[in-house]
């Protein structure tokens, strides 16, 4: 009877030792490697950012609204020359759709500058407009004496597009043609015509 004891005690005895690896395993944690971080290229971002303003201009010139108002995040605000401050996406839109409904507004839109964070993460650009409408068909364009700055704030989104965040649009004075063409000239960027979010009055 104390030898048949003695076996089972021997064999389960066994069986838990043989079963200490399994347990061990099972009870591992398994360690992942952290995701690579792509490395911060400024120059890409600028690019990328070029990229997005030729889009906007092109939807600005077929008189696209939506694909105008798509560069701007759904958070971003839009401020505009005597306005109160547009800082939602419906309000930034019909900004848009009655600047792009009128048939007689033109603009000179001239990309001075762009800077890049050193994380190419953010992105600020500027830009000269100058507003003019066109009386009547038949008749050269009149210039409405509007002349304003135009700052833009980017942030890259999680998908790795570039969105205005932040659009600041101040008017200027009135300066001489000749004089304001010479200053941004020297940018090195040339101007496009086109209708953009800065209304006449």
């Amino acid at each position: 009877m104390k030898l048949r004891c003695r076996v089972i005690v021997s064999c389960a005895l066994g069986l838990c030792l043989a079963g200490l690896p399994g347990c061990d395993a099972a009870n591992e944690t398994a360690v992942l490697d952290a995701p690579v971080k792509e490395t911060p290229d400024p120059a890409r971002a600028e690019a990328s950012i070029k990229e997005a303003q030729a889009a906007r201009i092109a939807a600005l010139n077929r008189r696209d609204v939506d694909g105008a108002v798509s560069v701007y995040a759904p958070n971003a605000t839009l401020v505009v020359p005597n306005a109160t401050p547009l800082t939602d996406p419906a309000s930034i839109r019909a900004n848009y759709a009655s600047l792009l409904g009128d048939d007689g507004m033109v603009m000179t839109v001239t990309p001075t500058r762009t800077w890049v964070s050193a994380g190419a993460d953010f992105a600020v650009t500027t830009a000269r407009i100058t507003v003019h409408r066109n009386s009547n068909g038949d008749r050269p364009r009149i210039d409405t004496g509007i002349d304003s700055a135009s700052q833009s704030v980017w942030q890259r989104q999680a998908d790795g597009t570039w969105k205005i965040v932040s659009e600041y649009n101040v008017a200027l004075p009135a300066r001489d043609t000749d004089a304001d063409q010479a200053n941004t000239g020297t940018s090195g960027e040339t101007g496009d015509e086109v209708a953009i979010g800065v209304p006449a009055d």
